[in-house]
């Protein structure tokens, strides 16, 4: 594999795990009095949608989780798929396409570190996708 398609598929990794993780580390920390606030506002916002009643909050928070753990998913999923042969061009078109729908999110409504992964992430699929126009697919070598 690659080693910038390792790269890439790692950056999404990285991103989901340390996403779970601060969402770890606020459900156990010291409470925030703007924070309670603003969660004590989206607990009081409900709504029914297809028969299941959910506050914002909760929507709010199973959408953290399951985009991180997809997060995983995607970049676990990559990894898998270089083990066993060379990647195909459009996974690694895929892989840089999507890097860049998430990196221009994350610049306009996220922190600094998705930004910088998601940029890390573009940056590396997007060279093993013009290293796969070269070849036809992106080898196994490093």
């Amino acid at each position: 594999m690659p080693r910038t398609f390792w790269i890439g598929s790692w950056a999404w990794i990285a991103t989901g795990v340390g996403h779970l993780a601060i969402m770890a580390v606020m459900a156990v920390g010291e409470a925030d009095p703007a924070g309670d606030r603003a969660a004590a506002a989206a607990e009081e916002v409900t709504f029914t949608l297809g028969g299941v009643h959910r506050s914002l909050y909760d929507v709010d928070l199973g959408i953290n989780f399951v985009m991180s753990v997809a997060l995983v998913f995607g970049g676990m999923a990559c990894l898998l798929v270089a083990k066993v042969g060379p990647v195909p061009r459009a996974l690694a078109g895929l892989g840089s396409g999507t890097s860049l729908v998430l990196l221009v999110v994350a610049l306009v409504l996220l922190p600094s570190p998705p930004i910088v992964l998601f940029a890390v992430a573009a940056l590396a699929f997007g060279h093993s996708f013009a290293v796969a126009g070269r070849r036809g697919a992106v080898g196994t070598a490093a």
